[in-house]
C-alpha cells in the first residue's frame, strides 16, 4: 500500500513549525487508529520538518506524509496568504460521515477536483455539503459563522475533519466564555451571518468575503477572524 496513508500539513515561519503539538498528537492518534507504525518523537518530528525548510526564508508548508508500509516523506511548498476569500458552492462531491472521515488521508481527489472546480470560476476555494445538504467544509479548511455573538461550526458528523485551527478556535472561544455551536446548518444560515471565516494550517484564519454571488456582511471595527487571530499569533508564534 505504498503511497496511502495519512499527512500532515504544517506551517513553518521565522524557524518555527506553527502547532506541532496539535499537528503531532493528530498525526499519532490517526496512525494508532489506523494501525499504522509510527515511531518518532514529537521532538524527532519537529527536527525533521525544520530540517527539510532551513533554507527558506518565507513562510512555507510541509507536508508530512506516513504511508502504511511505514515509510514517510516530506514536501515544501510556498505558503501564499491570504487576506480574504472567496467560497463557491458545489453540489458535488458530497462530504460523508464514516469511520475515516476524521483522519487526513492522502486519498484528496475529491478535494482537489472541488478546489480546481471553484478556481476554475474565479474563486479561491469551494464549500462543500453532506448527503444531507448540510454546510461541511471547504475543500481544505474548516468553516466558522457568527451570528449575534454566538459561533456556529459544522458538526464533525457532516464528513468535515477535525483540523487543527478548528480545535484551537474552539478551545480559544470557549477560554474566553464565548458560546461555539457544533451543528447541522444549511447555506441560508451562512447567507444571514454577521461573519464567516475559514482556517487552516495556511494562515490559521482568514474572513469569507462572497460566497457564490453573495457578498458576505461588512463587519465595523475588528472583525472576531482579526480577533481570533491575533490571539493565535500570541500564543503560537
Amino acid at each position: 500500500m505504498e503511497g496511502v496513508g495519512i499527512f500532515e500539513t504544517i506551517r513553518v515561519e521565522k524557524g518555527k513549525a506553527i502547532l506541532i503539538n496539535y499537528h503531532y498528537k493528530r498525526l499519532k492518534e490517526s496512525a494508532k487508529e489506523l494501525g499504522i507504525p509510527f515511531y518518532l518523537s514529537e521532538e524527532k518530528f519537529e527536527k525533521l520538518l525544520l530540517e527539510e525548510c532551513a533554507s527558506s526564508e518565507k513562510p512555507v508548508l510541509v507536508r508530512f506524509t506516513l504511508s502504511f508500509n511505514e515509510k514517510f516523506s516530506l514536501k515544501v511548498r510556498e505558503c501564499i496568504q491570504r487576506n480574504e476569500v472567496s467560497l463557491l458552492p458545489l453540489p458535488f462531491p458530497k462530504r460523508t460521515y464514516d469511520k475515516l472521515s476524521k483522519y487526513k488521508t492522502t486519498d484528496i481527489a475529491k478535494s482537489l477536483f472541488a478546489l480546481e472546480t471553484a478556481k476554475s470560476k474565479g474563486f479561491n476555494e469551494a464549500l462543500l455539503f453532506s448527503h444531507q445538504n448540510f454546510v461541511s467544509e471547504t475543500a481544505f479548511a474548516n468553516i466558522f459563522f457568527v451570528k449575534n455573538g454566538i459561533f456556529y461550526t459544522p458538526s464533525l458528523k457532516t464528513g468535515c475533519l477535525p483540523g487543527t485551527r478548528r480545535r484551537v478556535v474552539i478551545e480559544i472561544l470557549k477560554e474566553f466564555g464565548i458560546e461555539v455551536v457544533e451543528g447541522f446548518f444549511y447555506l441560508k444560515d451562512l447567507l444571514n451571518a454577521d461573519e464567516i471565516f475559514i482556517t487552516s494550517a495556511r494562515e490559521d484564519i482568514v474572513k469569507v468575503k462572497k460566497i457564490g454571488n453573495r457578498k458576505t456582511q461588512e463587519t465595523t471595527g475588528i472583525s472576531w477572524s482579526e480577533r481570533i487571530k491575533n490571539v493565535i499569533t500570541t500564543k503560537f508564534t
